[in-house]
C-alpha cells in the first residue's frame, strides 16, 4: 500500500502547548503511522522531525523556538534529517517561519490536518521547502488512534471560538466555533475505552458552548449524559468552561452523573470590572460571585480551577488589588496565572496604559504566592488520610510511581509520588504522608 521509501522512514513528533494541541498531535501521528511511517521516541533515530507548536502568547512562541532550534542542532550534526513546523504557529505565520528558521524544511498549518498530511505525503521527498497553510477549517476528524501510554486521553468536542476576547489570537488561528457531532464524539470515546483508557478529558476552545450549532436539543449536558451511559470502567473530565455558560443545569448534570468528575475548569481571566470590560469577557465581578454561589449551593463538592491574566493594559494597582483580594478568598483549588502578551492584530494591542513587564511579573508572583498558601493549607489537611488515586506513569527515579486524585487534572494539577511500581491506569489507595505545595508523598495501602 505504501512505497518502500515511506516504509523505511521514521518520524519524531513533539507537541508543545495545550491539550487541544495534543489532540492535533495525535491526529498527525495517527495519519503518519497509518501512512507507513515508523514513529520513534528519539530524534536522533528519525528521518523527519516534527515540532507541533503553540502560538497563543509570546512565552509559548519562545518555547516553540527553543524546540525548533534544538531540532536544528540535531539536523546540523546528522545532515540527513528534515524538520517540519506544524501547529498553531505554522497556521498563524506560515512561510514567515522559514525566514526565521532557514534550516527548517517545511511549514504545515493545522486548520485542516488531513489536507496538510496529504500535501506532506505528496511532497515530502522533494528537494525544496514545503509550505501548506489550509484556508478552510475542517469541522471534525473521524476516529483517530491515540498513541500514548498514559491512562488518560483528550477528546476534542469543539473547535474554534467566537467569543472575540480583545487579547486573543485563537479565532484568527482556529477559525469560528464548531461542535463535533455527538456520534463522532461517542465513536472516539468508545475507541478509547476499548483501548483501556481510564479517563476521557473533553477539550475545546470553549466546551460549554457545545451543541449550539448542532440540530436538535443538544448541549454539553446532553453529551455528558450520552458519554456517561457508555459501558466500561472510565471517568470523564471537562475542561475550558466559559463563565457565561456555566449554568445550574450543567452543574446539576455533572454532579448527578457517576462517571463525570466533579471538577470545573472555568478561566475567569480577571475580577476587576473595568479590566473584564476591556477584555470583552461579557461578564462582571457580580456575575462571578453569583456563579460561585450557585456552584457552592450544589450538594456536590467541586474542585475548581481557573486562570488569570495580569498586566493587561489599564491594570493599575487598585484594579490588581481587586483581583488579589478575590484570589485571597480561596475559591479555587487550582490556579494558573499568565502575564499579558501583546498580540499584533488584536484590539488589546492598540490599548493605552500598558503595564511594564517588571510590574506584570511581580503581580504574577504575588498571585501565585497567595494561591500557594491556600493550596498548602488545603493539602496539609490530607496528611495521614487515605485517598483514592489513579497511577499515571512511572517516575524517572527507579521504584517511584506518579499518581493523581480525581480532584486533579493530569499535567497541570497536583501529583502524588509513591514508592513502588504500579501499572498506569491502576486505581490505588494511597496514604498521604507528606503534603507539599503542588505535590504529595504517599504510600500505597494494600
Amino acid at each position: 500500500m505504501y512505497d518502500d521509501k515511506i516504509n523505511s522512514s521514521s518520524v519524531f513528533f513533539v507537541t508543545l502547548g495545550c491539550p487541544k494541541n495534543e489532540v492535533d498531535g495525535q491526529i498527525w501521528l495517527s495519519n503518519l503511522s497509518k501512512s507507513g511511517f515508523k514513529i520513534v521516541d528519539n530524534p536522533d533515530e528519525a528521518d523527519f522531525l516534527f515540532v507541533n507548536t503553540c502560538a497563543f502568547i509570546e512565552d509559548a512562541r519562545k518555547e516553540s523556538t527553543e524546540m525548533i532550534e534544538a531540532m536544528g542542532n540535531i539536523k546540523m550534526k546528522s545532515g540527513d534529517k528534515k524538520i517540519f513546523i506544524v501547529g498553531c504557529w505554522a497556521q498563524k505565520d506560515g512561510a514567515k517561519l522559514l525566514e526565521r528558521f532557514p534550516f527548517v524544511d517545511g511549514v504545515l498549518g493545522n486548520l485542516d490536518i488531513e489536507i496538510a498530511h496529504k500535501f506532506f505525503l505528496e511532497n515530502y521527498d522533494k528537494n525544496e521547502k514545503l509550505v501548506h497553510i489550509p484556508n478552510e477549517p475542517r469541522n471534525w476528524y473521524s476516529t483517530y488512534d491515540f498513541l500514548r501510554t498514559y491512562p488518560y486521553a483528550y477528546i476534542r468536542i469543539a473547535e474554534g471560538c467566537d467569543n472575540n476576547c480583545s487579547y486573543c489570537v485563537i479565532p484568527s488561528i482556529r477559525s469560528s466555533f464548531r461542535s463535533v457531532p455527538v456520534e463522532i464524539v461517542i465513536q472516539q470515546a468508545k475507541s478509547l475505552i476499548e483501548n483501556n483508557y481510564k479517563e476521557l478529558i473533553l477539550v475545546g476552545q470553549e466546551t460549554s458552548r457545545y451543541g449550539q450549532d448542532l440540530d436538535g436539543d443538544v448541549d454539553l449536558s446532553y453529551l455528558l449524559e450520552k458519554l456517561d451511559a457508555l459501558d466500561g470502567d472510565f471517568s470523564i473530565r471537562v475542561m475550558y468552561l466559559h463563565p457565561l455558560r456555566v449554568t445550574k443545569k450543567l452543574i446539576d448534570t455533572i454532579a448527578r452523573l457517576p462517571k463525570v468528575i466533579n471538577y470545573l475548569d472555568i478561566p475567569l481571566q480577571h475580577y476587576d470590572d473595568d479590566i473584564l470590560r476591556r477584555m470583552n469577557r461579557g461578564y462582571d465581578s457580580a456575575y462571578i460571585d453569583r456563579m460561585l454561589d450557585m456552584i457552592k449551593s450544589s450538594d456536590a463538592d467541586f474542585a475548581l480551577r481557573t486562570t488569570f491574566i495580569v498586566g493587561f493594559p489599564g491594570e493599575n494597582d487598585k484594579k490588581f488589588e481587586n483581583l488579589l483580594n478575590f484570589v485571597s478568598a480561596g475559591h479555587f483549588l487550582h490556579q494558573g496565572v499568565f502575564k499579558y502578551s501583546l498580540e499584533i492584530g488584536t484590539p488589546a494591542s492598540e490599548f493605552p496604559d500598558r503595564v511594564p513587564n517588571d510590574i506584570a511579573s511581580l503581580r504574577k508572583e504575588l498571585l501565585e504566592m497567595v494561591q500557594d498558601e491556600i493550596v498548602i493549607d488545603h493539602n496539609i489537611k490530607l496528611e495521614n488520610n487515605v485517598v483514592e488515586a489513579i497511577v499515571d506513569r512511572h517516575a524517572i527515579r527507579e521504584g517511584i510511581s506518579i499518581a493523581r486524585m480525581p480532584y486533579d487534572a493530569p499535567e497541570i494539577d497536583r501529583e502524588i509520588r509513591v514508592q513502588g511500581i504500579r501499572e498506569p491506569g491502576e486505581k490505588v489507595n494511597i496514604r498521604i504522608i507528606k503534603a507539599l505545595t503542588h505535590n504529595f508523598l504517599g504510600i500505597i495501602e494494600e
